[in-house]
């Protein structure tokens, strides 16, 4: 019996201990255990820092723990313990940067929950860095960026010439500087001078601390500005990335801001990594659905601005000589409304190629008339291609071609002709041979009505030569507000210029 309670008793006390020594292992791998995370190497190779994790991160959500260990000449000069906030995430790459100096190397430790914590650690194992002179700081400048140019100090900042620009050096232990930044504001000026856009910046932060979001304007609302500003940025992209690779730059490349009227609009770009000469299709894309929501946002708001505001036109009197005049010049297009009253769009001026219109009706043949718009195409100069009215009589459209019938503008009235406005309507998207978007259909064609819907053909201008599915084809877009703003349905079929 006593042989019996001394063999339990060892399994007992056998099972008590394998349970003490896994818990003491359990204990040690999650409080004390160091693994390996990473490791940096400085480019002269004498310095290593090796960055480990302590046991694992508290539960559920508390802090990770680590060190850096740091070998000078293969020998170790340092180990610093820290403490990150992230969430209760285990320790990785991302958490740390590492920038190497010529006394020592600056480590940023980061963390989701915290603000990034800078640690400097010396070469010689000292820990107060007394700074540099001004011909170590010259000599690392040359390093980094060729033949350069010491033009001062502007306070405590190192201020440097390249010949093409300038800029500052901080006298810390990295020599921290704002080349890059102004680089890319070189290539940016660069870029832009002598083209149709104007720009901007907005500067933040100070010193080496200062950087530019460019401000590019946005011309106008038309068709073809949406895709010249779309290129215009793309390429510019590209030219700055030649000298700047998006590559470890990437915060040069985050935001621009577009200007457009009184108002400017953040953009941040999207798919940049993927972003080349070859691939810029996603990256234009979205910058040009972004570019529409914002002419069709302004749009709407006009609409409804105008919609608040009664408006008054009074008609302008004409004399019996100007009647005259009026009438002996050729319509360059007409309407004969369903009450009887003709409206002829007459060009009474002409400056580079274009023409300026007044908008007269005459109810006997052209007998007599009467003035209803002096500027129907307000201020704009073209050619006017067509212009009719609903059954109501009073809405009606027209449209003005410009660029040597390249584009056209579509005009609105909702009271007989007496005021006009401009009428926008979205792209159809059609995609290049390189995936990117852009809008052929981009000369209003005629206004109808059909089956109690309001519908409007759009054509692909004097340069068009896009072949749908079926063919050449023009735009079809639909209204539910009676012409002030419009969808794009479908494209359907229509006869090429050079056979109309």
């Amino acid at each position: 019996m006593k042989s019996k309670v001394k063999i339990v008793s060892l399994i007992i006390g056998i099972i008590v201990g394998l349970l003490l020594i896994l818990l003491g292992s359990l204990w040690y791998v999650t409080k004390w255990k160091y693994t390996d995370i990473d490791t940096q190497i400085s480019p002269d190779e004498r310095c290593q820092l090796m960055l480990q994790m302590k046991g694992e991160p508290e539960w559920p959500f508390g802090s990770t723990y680590g060190r850096i260990i740091v070998k000078y000449d293969d020998k170790i000069i340092n180990k610093l313990e820290f403490e990150i906030a992230d969430d209760g995430a285990m320790l990785g790459k991302e958490n740390w940067s590492v920038v190497w100096g010529v006394a020592g190397v600056q480590v940023t430790l980061m963390g989701s929950e915290q603000y990034n914590q800078v640690l400097q650690i010396l070469y010689d194992g000292t820990e107060e860095f007394s700074g540099y002179n001004k011909e170590e700081v010259t000599a690392e400048m040359e390093k980094r960026y060729g033949n350069i140019k010491a033009c001062g100090k502007e306070g405590e900042l190192y201020c440097y010439d390249t010949g093409e620009f300038s800029f500052f050096v901080q006298n810390d232990l990295v020599m921290s500087d704002n080349y890059k930044a102004e680089y890319y504001r070189y290539l940016t000026d660069a870029y832009f001078a002598g083209r149709n856009r104007g720009y901007e910046y907005e500067e933040n932060g100070e010193g080496v601390e200062k950087s530019y979001t460019p401000v590019i304007s946005l011309n106008s609302s038309s068709s073809e500005e949406k895709e010249w500003f779309c290129s215009d940025i793309i390429n510019w992209l590209l030219y700055v990335m030649k000298e700047i690779p998006y590559e470890e730059n990437e915060e040069l490349y985050q935001t621009i801001k577009i200007g457009y009227g009184d108002e400017t609009f953040d953009y941040q770009f999207q798919h940049m990594h993927n972003f080349t000469e070859e691939n810029i299709s996603d990256v234009y894309n979205d910058l040009y659905d972004f570019v529409e929501k914002i002419l069709t946002d302004n749009y709407e708001k006009q609409v409804t601005e105008k919609d608040d505001i009664e408006e008054e036109t009074e008609r302008m009197e004409l004399t019996d000589e100007m009647i005259q005049f009026y009438l002996s010049l050729e319509p360059d297009c007409s309407y004969d409304n369903a009450d009887g009253v003709e409206y002829r769009m007459i060009p009474v001026d002409r400056a580079c190629g274009s023409s300026y219109y007044v908008l007269i009706a005459t109810a006997d043949g052209g007998e007599s008339a009467a003035m209803v718009n002096p500027d129907p195409y307000l201020g704009s100069g073209g050619e006017a291609k067509w212009i009719s009215f609903l059954q109501d009589g009073q809405t009606g459209f027209s449209c003005l071609t410009y660029s040597g019938g390249a584009y056209g503008k579509l005009y609105r009235t909702e009271d007989g002709g007496r005021s006009f406005e401009t009428v926008e309507y979205p792209s159809a998207k059609v995609k290049l041979s390189d995936g990117t978007y852009y809008n052929p259909f981009v000369v209003p064609e005629k206004v109808y009505e059909k089956d109690g819907k309001l519908y409007m053909e759009a054509g692909q201008g004097a340069d068009g030569d896009y072949y749908g599915e079926d063919g050449f084809c023009n735009g079809l877009y639909e209204s539910e507000d009676n012409g002030k703003s419009w969808i794009y349905v479908k494209e359907i079929a229509a006869i090429p210029h050079d056979e109309s």
